[in-house]
């Protein structure tokens, strides 16, 4: 959380919700941010947490090449982010224990409440194992990292119908 609180370098405008749900491609292959109603000046990794774990709509643009032209476009104007831990670090910070892993386990009561086979229950395995996935590949925050997996590991036998290898492109959750 220290991290996301103090920005340094990488404090910038976003639209605060760079889901891809919010972004409208245009005809030559370009494209815009929409809904900006969550905008303000932040740490400018926490654009990139779309890239790494399930979004609210479960809508995936994930991978590494969008993480490198991310990174790319981001050391135009902010040349830390060219440091690998440092922007590893960011990243993860920003992916874990932002809004989309930490946050969301608050649902944890509701989802164990959901009947087996219920998308949202997968959708939480899912997240906590990205979390997990995105500081061990920047070799950060081994303690979160380890705690995203067990938790994981636990609602997977809690929940054994989340045992799948990947969930149907363009789930949507039950909120």
């Amino acid at each position: 959380m220290a991290e996301l609180a103090d920005p340094g370098p990488f404090l910038a405008l976003t639209n605060g919700d760079t889901e891809s749900h919010n972004f409208l491609t245009g005809p030559s292959g370009g494209g815009r941010l929409t809904d900006f109603e969550g905008a303000g000046f932040r740490r400018a990794l926490t654009a990139t947490t779309s890239f790494t774990v399930p979004g609210p709509d479960w809508l995936g643009v994930s991978g590494p090449s969008q993480v490198e032209a991310f990174r790319r476009a981001l050391a135009r104007t902010v040349p830390e982010a060219e440091d690998d831990q440092r922007f590893g670090f960011g990243l993860a910070s920003a992916s874990a224990s932002m809004v989309w892993v930490m946050m969301r386990t608050g649902r944890l009561k509701t989802l164990d409440a959901r009947s087996p086979g219920n998308d949202s229950r997968t959708q939480m395995v899912a997240l906590l194992e990205s979390g997990a996935r995105t500081a061990e590949a920047h070799r950060v925050l081994p303690h979160l990292a380890a705690w995203c997996r067990s938790t994981a590991a636990l609602l997977h036998r809690r929940w054994p119908d989340t045992d799948i290898d990947t969930a149907a492109p363009y789930t949507w959750r039950e909120r």
